[in-house]
């Protein structure tokens, strides 16, 4: 299948992102497996057993996502031992959701180098986010949990592109927001005429992931996109500040005001339930962050 033609949003400098889409072509592209089992998770007619079958071709993906399917974000109540009872516990969609872990986990160790301590901000930053957003949006809307979880963890991937193809001016962008205390996006944009969150849309698309985490992760840094019309948005927002308020990724703002920004308005969190969630993260990456490095 040929991958989509993606136009320059307004106001980007469209020769400089046509030339990063180009670029794009030639990193990892989705793994043949995970992309086969993506294909099959959201197929009706795909049984359990095909579904183990492929995967199961992956021994490093198998590894990995019983590594993550016995992690206390499941909270299973037995140790999950195999493929088939990692399958029939969790279902298709939380596999989806371990697949595409494991597919973007190795984007940050490229070539199978370790990654460095830039590398590793941005992976613990993701991994952050996707525990938040989860957390955030696991009563309000359940059936919403395991996209939730994928928008938290891929929408800081264009971050990882930029590092990946423009090392020097990527080095650049990261000393100016640490040293001077400024936005990702706005540096970006001054420095290249776009920035890492249509970037990161472009990969989801050509990953052909779906077209809501595409949307999302394109605009979120987008205000006025904000509102009903965008729930995932709003809680992807609220995830990423309260990473930042905890220092989780390159980024610490601990003045940020959660209950009053726009999204946390939206969504009516309260200053109790704030408490809540960041204790609740901050156990959880203590203790599950080893499981996804």
């Amino acid at each position: 299948m040929p991958d989509s033609v993606v136009t320059a949003p307004a106001g980007v400098d469209e020769p400089q992102l046509k030339q990063l889409i180009m670029t794009i072509r030639d990193l990892p592209a989705m793994p043949h497996v995970a992309s086969k089992v993506l294909e099959l998770s959201s197929d009706p007619d795909t049984s359990a057993s095909l579904l183990q079958q492929v995967i199961a071709d992956d021994q490093a993906m198998t590894a990995r996502i019983l590594k993550i399917a016995n992690s206390a974000m499941y909270a299973c109540s037995r140790r999950i031992k195999t493929l088939s009872e990692a399958i029939v516990m969790l279902g298709f969609n939380s596999i989806r959701s371990l697949v595409v872990t494991s597919a973007a986990r190795n984007l940050y160790s490229s070539g199978g180098a370790r990654m460095g301590l830039k590398e590793r901000l941005l992976w613990e930053h993701s991994i952050g986010s996707a525990f938040a957003c989860r957390l955030l949006i696991a009563e309000r809307h359940p059936a919403l949990m395991e996209e939730a979880f994928l928008a938290g963890l891929m929408h800081d991937i264009g971050k990882l592109v930029l590092n990946l193809q423009l090392p020097d001016r990527f080095e650049e962008i990261v000393q100016i927001v640490y040293n001077e205390s400024r936005d990702f996006d706005a540096t970006e944009r001054e420095l290249l005429g776009f920035d890492h969150a249509q970037v990161g849309a472009l990969l989801v698309n050509k990953w052909k992931l779906s077209p809501v985490l595409e949307e999302v992760i394109g605009l979120h840094h987008t205000r006025d996109q904000l509102g009903a019309g965008h729930p995932l948005l709003l809680y992807l927002d609220l995830a990423n500040q309260i990473c930042h308020k905890c220092g989780i990724g390159f980024q610490e703002r601990s003045d940020l005001a959660l209950c009053e920004s726009d999204a946390g308005r939206a969504i009516g969190l309260s200053d109790a339930e704030v408490g809540t969630l960041t204790a609740q993260l901050q156990h959880t990456l203590e203790v599950e962050m080893e499981v996804f490095i």
